[in-house]
């Protein structure tokens, strides 16, 4: 097929319904000749530049950042999930003689990728690699009375299903994301080809590394709080991409809307997991610095709108028993506890000012929380271990020995920055395109 066809095909059957989030379909993958065609032709082909186009609005709704423009990086990952769609399948084996080599030009050329902390292009990959991970596929595995069939992204045909009762026609549906799919089915060498892509994705894309991190995919690939790259002569993080404050708001609305327990839990795990690395201190620092935020940022939503979703762990927190806790829960409360303390003593920033009154009682119910046996179990030796690895305060003085018992409900409130109370606007389980490889 033509450079011309390539692309005509894939705008028309992926990338535009995938960008907009409708239904997919995948064909053959593309391979290094269709990936240049999408390169030269991204900026060409008309409906694909509209698509494009429609991720500056979607992105306008819950960030203040302007995506750069859909060239390189976009085309780079767009190839990339086409092609490890297409290696989904069951008989992918059998279409493709080694299909893995499919997989691992696609993760060549995400490597490729420049590593940039570059706001703009930051949010364009995040735009491509979140709609990556919600992709889903319906698959519907039909019998009857003399056999069974199974179709993958696709629809039984009605001769097939008919007269059910008679025929004794039985149907089972069965949804998962694509990720998902990637990970179990094939054999173990295409099986550890995509899941190289889907950790190169994701490395690509730190702003997606960050807002995923408690989602069940990174649970499969594994989050750290370090990239496999340097930048500036350091080793990166996700956590880099707060430097700029409107990604830092961003992250911060988003972790808040899909739960405390969630994103906040996650990332106090790969805290506990980077001192046992010896991570570098600015990072430690800044990862309990934003799980004490959005624990203060709840309080403030609590206080201002009670019964807000962003607020509902904090409000089961500060209600429940602790020992019903989950385990991750246990260690992002006992971060906050830790966090608080070290606050006082100048180690971390965690600013002590005047708070709204609506927020104080919300505060100290807090606080006294904190101090229940099983958080101090964790955040005692958390704060001990924080303390030594911080670097002390710019006037040379040592730093006291607090405990997270020292943060009494009469000790001054923290100052945190004002934000709505309303839901963040991002919604992206609201449409999931659906990939559909060519049926069996």
């Amino acid at each position: 097929m033509s450079a011309a066809g390539t692309l005509a095909r894939f705008s028309r059957d992926f990338g535009v319904p995938f960008l907009l989030g409708r239904r997919c379909v995948i064909a053959d993958p593309l391979g290094r000749p269709g990936f240049t065609a999408i390169q030269h032709g991204l900026s060409v082909d008309v409906p694909l530049q509209e698509a494009c186009d429609a991720q500056f609005t979607d992105a306008a709704l819950w960030c203040d950042v302007t995506p750069a423009p859909f060239d390189h990086d976009a085309a780079t990952l767009l190839y990339a999930a086409h092609d490890l769609f297409a290696t989904t399948h069951p008989q992918a084996t059998s279409f493709y003689a080694r299909s893995h080599l499919f997989a691992k030009a696609a993760t060549q050329a995400v490597d490729n990728l420049p590593r940039t902390f570059d706001p703009g292009r930051l949010l364009t990959r995040h735009l491509v690699v979140r709609r990556f991970f919600k992709t889903t596929r319906t698959d519907v595995h039909v019998k009857w009375w003399t056999g069974s069939e199974s179709f993958y992204g696709t629809e039984p045909s009605r001769r097939l299903v008919a007269m059910p009762g008679l025929r004794r026609v039985q149907q089972q549906r069965l949804t998962q994301p694509m990720w998902r799919l990637a990970i179990a089915g094939g054999d173990e060498e295409l099986r550890m080809a995509r899941q190289a892509l889907m950790v190169a994705m994701l490395d690509a894309s730190p702003l997606s590394r960050l807002l995923l991190a408690g989602d069940p995919v990174q649970k499969n690939l594994g989050f750290s709080l370090l990239l496999p790259w340097k930048h500036n002569g350091k080793k990166a993080s996700p956590l880099d991409v707060l430097e700029d404050k409107r990604l830092a708001r961003m992250v911060s609305d988003a972790m808040l809307h899909d739960g405390l327990d969630v994103g906040g839990a996650a990332l106090a795990l790969a805290l506990l997991q980077g001192l046992r690395e010896g991570t570098s201190p600015a990072v430690l620092r800044r990862a309990a610095e934003l799980c004490t935020h959005l624990a203060l940022v709840a309080c403030y939503v609590e206080g201002e709108a009670p019964g807000s979703r962003e607020s509902r762990p904090l409000v089961a927190f500060a209600d429940g028993d602790p020992a019903a806790l989950n385990e991750a829960s246990r260690v992002y409360w006992a971060v906050v506890g830790a966090t608080l303390a070290l606050g006082r003593t100048g180690a971390l920033d965690v600013p002590i000012d005047d708070l709204p009154s609506t927020t104080r009682p919300v505060l100290q119910r807090l606080q006294r929380r904190l101090e229940h046996k099983r958080i101090l179990a964790v955040s005692e030796p958390l704060l001990r271990e924080l303390g030594r690895r911080l670097p002390r305060p710019a006037t040379g003085a040592a730093l006291p020995t607090p405990t997270p018992s020292s943060v009494t409900a009469d000790s001054e409130p923290l100052v945190v920055a004002a934000r709505d109370a309303e839901a963040d606007a991002n919604t992206d389980t609201d449409t999931r395109p659906e990939a559909h490889p060519p049926p069996s």
